[in-house]
């Protein structure tokens, strides 16, 4: 099962139900401290926890200000504060369908939640058009009367609209249809379960056995330097575990060990074999830890003396030390003294072992990664996340900095704000998109990654410049070139990096600062086209830039002098963004004259901000794309055929 969406209610300081859409892959919780970003993991890990389980303390984390008056209405033993539906995979289909006792169609999707009395319930949900056309198919439904039942309402407005058809039927001697509508009712019954959702206690059960596990993982989890193993051994038998324990036996289970197998007369043998699974461990934060390729992790056991026998003998116990070596001075420390960031990156590989190559699916939950690490560490730490963890397994995870960020990535990221204030301490977190309607200061990381990730195509990267007016002309480039290039047809070429430097009037600022070192080139449209233009061209002339590399899409055939990237659409297709961006708006409202459409737009509502649509077509590229006119892919290949490298 794959985690599609997440809903937090009624649970710390989430006063009023909160639902997030979960990405398939990567999803990034942002926001600053105490917004509310924990709370997210906390409520996720405790629905089927793989490690340190966890339960509701309804007394301690419902809110507070809540508690009293709600318990007065309602039992609040059985809220769920956390609730989360699974799309099926595959896999999934053959197991469900033993539980179900029929195929579940697609789109099925499982509701799992948990109560603050540790209730696990289970719901299956599929849509009622969905299971109309399926009963009817098995039973020989004619198409026209599946047409019409597919559109109700409710179950039990399609068994009797079935009846009735089925009496009209059979007066007009359309036999053959009639018997098919008598016969679909009791064909509905066995989909019952994915209407009321109902399953069984044994139902709830071997749904519960199918659910994903979540792997929580954070700071208190670190590996620690040295480890009393008898004292372990003993609180791994009564399951009385503290912080950093688990990783430990994580790590001795890699290597097939477990804290007793130290206490015996082979344990030479056994730290052998731990060491082999470590070292295997280190050459995995190699491949993305760069700060330091000579560190290397080792171990050590020692017999201190713990404390004295009533006869006055000492007692002692066997230590497993941890020991990081560092190759380029040949001398070995303890690992929680140095290396923060190797010691976190190290543990959390640990730790996860278990899962690392299990097809079972696991959901990570990663609590403020890398927060030790240098900022470009923790760049490599976000590319380990994206480019291995990220394609094994769901993860998700939170941050509040810039270099856990990818802002060509932003459609993954879920702004979580706190708007509990002193005069209304009753409100309590949201979680919205990374986009206009985020709080400022939560998504202040995002714009610091953008402006990081500008910075570092400008001063270090390697490839061509282009200089575009702003962010949503950054957007409209990027989806229409993705687009095209899954076409088989002419993109971007992926080598140019794209720069939004703020308007057209910065361009030839930039072209004059920039183009006597770096390959630039500058795609000018917008109302301050005829302004800048010459301007451009003669800062480009100066500095040896390539004439064809200055790109004026105002003279493109077609289009006004003054056109934006917007313009590249046809009417329709921007208005089908607008529209979703702010209000219904048809062609027949705007004036009839060759302006560019952003102004026959404001002439009727008004200025708006251009970065909306872009954000639309973000949010709904399959859906923008299924409608899109042959016209407006034509013209952004036209223009990025305008652009070689």
């Amino acid at each position: 099962m794959r985690l599609t969406k997440v809903k937090i209610q009624r649970f710390r300081n989430f006063t009023d139900p909160q639902t997030m859409m979960v990405e398939p892959d990567v999803t990034c919780l942002v926001g600053k401290n105490e917004s509310g970003k924990t709370t997210i993991l906390k409520a996720l890990h405790r629905l089927n926890p793989a490690n340190r389980p966890d339960e509701f303390g309804l007394a301690t984390e419902y809110p507070r200000r809540r508690l009293a008056r709600d318990r007065r209405k309602e039992r609040l033993e059985e809220v769920e504060p956390v609730i989360a539906w699974f799309s099926l995979e595959p896999q999934d289909i053959e197991p469900v369908t033993a539980v179900l006792g029929f195929t579940p169609p697609d789109g099925t999707l499982v509701r799992a939640s948990r109560t603050y009395d540790s209730a696990n319930l289970f719901e299956v949900e599929c849509g009622l058009s969905t299971i109309v056309q399926i009963a009817s198919a098995e039973v020989g439904v004619d198409p026209e009367d599946v047409t019409e039942l597919a559109e109700l309402p409710d179950m039990a407005a399609v068994r009797a609209r079935a009846e009735e058809l089925a009496t009209t039927h059979r007066a007009a001697k359309r036999t053959a249809r009639a018997t098919a509508l008598r016969a679909l009712p009791e064909e509905l019954t066995q989909y019952d379960v994915l209407i009321d959702g109902e399953l069984t206690n044994d139902q709830q059960e071997q749904m519960m056995d199918l659910l994903p596990k979540f792997f929580y993982f954070s700071n208190y989890e670190l590996l620690k330097g040295e480890t009393d193993l008898e004292e372990l051994a003993a609180r791994v038998a009564s399951g009385d575990l503290q912080d950093g324990d688990e990783t430990m036996t994580a790590l001795l289970t890699l290597a097939g060990q477990e804290p007793k197998s130290f206490l015996d007369e082979e344990y030479v043998t056994r730290k052998a074999e731990l060491q082999a699974a470590s070292s295997d461990l280190t050459q995995q934060v190699m491949k993305y830890w760069k700060q330091n390729d000579a560190l290397s992790v080792r171990f050590d056991t020692d017999m201190p003396v713990v404390g004295t026998s009533p006869h006055g003998a000492p007692i002692r116990h066997r230590f497993l030390k941890v020991e990081l070596h560092d190759a380029r001075h040949d001398v070995d420390t303890n690992f929680e003294t140095r290396s923060a960031g190797f010691q976190w990156f190290f543990s959390f590989l640990a730790a996860f072992s278990v899962y690392q190559d299990s097809d079972e699916r696991v959901v990570v939950l990663l609590d403020e990664p890398g927060t030790s690490l240098h900022g470009e560490a923790q760049r490599d730490f976000l590319s380990y996340i994206f480019n291995e963890l990220g394609t094994h397994q769901q993860v998700l995870y939170t941050t509040h900095s810039q270099h856990m960020l990818d802002p060509t990535r932003y459609e993954t990221m879920r702004a979580v704000h706190d708007r509990a204030t002193r005069d209304e301490p009753e409100l309590g977190v949201v979680i919205t998109p990374v986009n206009l309607s985020a709080d400022r200061t939560t998504i202040l990381p995002v714009e610091a990654a953008l402006g990081y990730t500008v910075a570092q195509h400008l001063f270090l990267g390697h490839g061509p410049h282009l200089a575009v007016e702003g962010s949503s002309d950054f957007v409209f480039l990027i989806r229409m070139s993705a687009h095209l290039t899954a076409l088989a047809r002419t993109g971007l070429d992926p080598r140019i990096s794209i720069i939004p430097v703020g308007g057209a009037t910065n361009m030839p600022a930039f072209v004059a600062l920039f183009g006597r070192r770096l390959d630039v080139r500058a795609l000018v449209d917008g109302a301050e086209t005829n302004k800048v233009s010459t301007k451009i061209r003669q800062a480009a002339e100066a500095v040896g830039v390539d004439q064809h590399k200055i790109v004026i899409l105002g003279e493109t055939p077609g289009l006004p002098n003054t056109a934006d990237i917007e313009d590249l659409f046809t009417v329709k297709d921007y208005l089908w963004l607008y529209t979703r961006t702010l209000s219904t708006l048809n062609e027949a409202d705007l004036p009839q004259t060759p302006e560019p459409i952003l102004r026959r737009i404001s002439k009727v509502r008004g200025d708006f901000d251009h970065a909306g649509p872009a954000h639309v077509l973000t949010q709904n590229l399959e859906e923008f794309f299924a409608q899109v006119d042959a016209q407006t892919l034509d013209r952004f290949e036209e223009l990025f055929t305008k652009l070689p490298v």
